[in-house]
């Protein structure tokens, strides 16, 4: 049981958010990219708001759940932007409650394109984590993490990221290139359980590298690495095809084995004072010799978008 959590604990801000316990795929749910990379906060549009839900491993008693509500402004006038999202996430007996807001500035560099942009971003995330040695289901029932009462702990965490841009944040719909460094918990520490011995988080890092290509039909290609340790890292590629005004459908795939589908319809969003409204489903299933004991996973996602 130990090994167990301490595993999902140095998993914990892999991928999806910064005390994620599972390892979702990034792509479909674009406007929280920043919680990998601050240096992405406010994309895209004008202004966003986005609701997101995640259920890993169907049929697994006390799997995986992420519950994501926020939104995201651009000020490009001023080269800023904004986002906040308030995080929901359970895996069996452990909890995360709390709040991400981030912040980033751009500069027009000049570098390979009179209109490329290098952004700066900062991540600010406060929460708590809270283990119910009740919900755990181990075979070994003198574990020390089953000592004692529920335990919870409050934490204040920190991230920064860098991301250049061939294009300005107005003209993402025109064929780019993009490449960024980023950390999304630049502050370890120990989380302490009962009389449990203490488990470390370590320092998140991560790159990402992607390209558009078209106009009125987009091609997207993006590569995600998000590494905490020598033997904790997750390689994640998209695949992403996107008719601006109707639809756009993906594939994803990463390291561990993870093949995802996604698809999504493009509506109108006048009725919310917004150009679109977005609806969209991701399936998830691992490829590997684990996958049926793993089963399916899937999320949903709904968004609001005001285009520039």
């Amino acid at each position: 049981m130990i090994r167990i959590i301490t595993t999902i604990l140095a998993l914990a801000s892999l991928p999806l958010l910064v005390q994620a316990q599972q390892l979702p795929l990034p792509g479909m749910i674009r406007t929280t990219d920043y919680l990998w990379n601050p240096a992405l906060a406010g994309h895209p549009g004008e202004w966003g708001a986005h609701a997101n839900y995640q259920q890993s491993w169907l049929g697994f008693d006390g799997a995986p759940v992420t519950g994501i509500v926020g939104g995201s402004i651009n000020l490009e006038d001023y080269r800023m932007g904004l986002a906040a999202d308030i995080l929901y996430d359970q895996t069996g007996p452990l909890r995360f409650t709390g709040l991400a807001v981030a912040y980033k500035y751009q500069f027009n560099i000049g570098f390979l394109d009179d209109d490329d942009r290098l952004s700066i971003g900062i991540l600010g995330n406060l929460g708590q984590r809270r283990y119910d040695p009740s919900q755990a289901k181990v075979s070994d029932q003198v574990d020390p993490l089953l000592t004692g009462d529920a335990g919870s702990q409050f934490n204040v965490n920190a991230g920064a990221g860098i991301l250049y841009r061939t294009v300005a944040d107005d003209d993402l719909d025109e064929s780019h290139f993009f490449v960024g460094l980023g950390a999304n918990q630049l502050v370890p520490y120990n989380l302490s359980f009962n009389d449990a011995s203490p488990y470390g988080n370590r320092i998140h890092a991560n790159a990402v590298l992607g390209w558009r290509t078209g106009r009125y039909l987009y091609f997207d290609h993006t590569f995600w690495l998000n590494y905490a340790d020598v033997n904790l890292y997750n390689l994640a590629y998209q695949f992403r095809i996107e008719n601006p005004d109707v639809f756009w459908a993906g594939l994803n795939l990463n390291s561990s084995l993870n093949f995802g589908l996604e698809s999504g319809v493009i509506l109108d969003g006048s009725w919310a004072n917004a150009d679109q409204f977005r609806i969209g489903a991701l399936g998830m299933y691992n490829i590997g010799v684990n996958g049926s004991n793993q089963g399916f996973s899937f999320a949903v996602n709904f968004e609001l978008v005001r285009s520039f």
